[in-house]
């Protein structure tokens, strides 16, 4: 789990392609909604070797060059970032026009917070209803959803579990993982 006191999600300066798609939405889901308080951009997989063992962690630009792991923080009420999973597919559905290389590919939006510090007027877990913020968000900017996991082990999926304290995997602490498709015109020229 990690630490960050007070995390920020800079942008890029001149995002493209994917990118520049990831981008949008995490600035839309910033704005649209209150109680998401830190909105990270596209994170990959980072492997290092602690104690002669593998783990895998979600990485994000940080700034400066900087990358930071997004796991679980406990000093954020609910963060939330995008993971693009491979391969990228040449889009069927759009005409390809002279200098572009029109591509979809899944992408997966990962939300994880503390509910009771989301909202404590709730006793009830109400994942449920921050789920469908966001999919009304996702919906009206016209991203396609594929899935929706809701489940630890799943939200989590590829990533070292082992490194999130297990109190930090169970109530009141919850989220999801939206797969969607997202579409590029990746311009060439």
């Amino acid at each position: 789990m990690v630490y960050y006191q007070t995390p920020t999600a800079p942008t890029l300066p001149n995002p493209v392609g994917l990118d520049s798609e990831i981008q949008k939405l995490q600035l839309l889901l910033a704005e649209r909604l209150g109680w998401l308080q830190v909105s990270y951009g596209k994170a990959y997989r980072h492997s290092e070797k602690r104690n002669g063992k593998t783990l895998t962690l979600p990485k994000v630009y940080a700034g400066e060059s900087e990358y930071r792991d997004v796991l679980p923080n406990d000093n954020v009420a609910a963060q939330s970032f995008f993971l693009p999973r491979d391969p990228a597919s040449v889009s069927e559905a759009q005409e390809p026009m002279m200098g572009t290389l029109p591509l979809v590919q899944t992408v997966d939006y990962i939300v994880w917070g503390n509910l009771t510090r989301i909202d404590e007027t709730k006793a009830y877990r109400f994942e449920a209803e921050l789920q469908r913020d966001v999919l009304r968000v996702l919906n009206g900017a016209g991203v396609l959803v594929q899935r929706v996991f809701t489940t630890p082990e799943e939200v989590f999926r590829g990533f070292s579990v082992e490194l999130i304290p297990e109190h930090v995997l169970r109530h009141p602490y919850a989220g999801f993982r939206i797969q969607l498709e997202l579409s590029t015109a990746n311009v060439l020229c």
